[in-house]
């Protein structure tokens, strides 16, 4: 599968990369979880639980409703280094059990900029689920990009630890 075919909102692929003929920063990151992948990505798709594991959790704003589909939208606002971040997600496709594509436009959120896509592979393992998170970050100007390589590994970093506080309150829920 190609990165074009991994990355796309509506017919667009890092569409201002593409142009400033920048690199996107790329990473992948695994974790397994003793649970089913249907169990694993309702837990990853439940907006009103997020409080419940994710660490510097604020607040969650729902711009369409309940239902975690194609379309669907909201706002997460988060702590990071002692202020509070809000970025606007769009689920770009959803595949119940399988995979789970987020967009997000940096432009609508407190970076200002840049185009991020996060695609969840969900993939039965034995008895459990070994999900893949592949992501990509785009369109952040030629010094951004630069930077970013610099700090992509504690970006992993924050981005692994989400996955390990979900796997844990998946657990912690799944023994009472």
């Amino acid at each position: 599968m190609t990165a074009e075919e991994r990355f796309r909102h509506d017919g667009r692929v890092c569409a201002e990369a593409q142009e400033d003929n920048e690199m996107p920063l790329r990473f992948t990151i695994e974790e397994r979880f003793d649970a089913s992948p249907e169990e694993v990505f309702r837990l990853a798709t439940d907006i009103d639980s997020f409080g419940d594991w994710m660490p510097n959790f604020v607040r969650v704003e729902k711009l369409t409703g309940d239902a975690v589909g194609k379309g669907a939208m909201w706002r997460e606002t988060r702590k990071m280094f002692g202020k509070e971040s809000t970025e606007q997600f769009e689920v770009t496709a959803a595949d119940p059990g399988k995979t789970l594509d987020l967009f997000v436009d940096g432009q609508k959120g407190t970076t200002g900029r840049g185009e991020y896509r996060f695609r969840y592979i969900f993939e039965p393992q034995g008895e459990g689920t070994l999900l893949r998170m592949d992501g990509e970050i785009a369109g952040m100007g030629w010094f951004m990009e630069t930077v970013g390589r610099l700090f992509i590994g504690s970006f992993k970093k924050a981005v692994h630890g989400d996955l390990k506080a979900m796997k844990t309150h998946l657990e912690r829920r799944r023994a009472s």
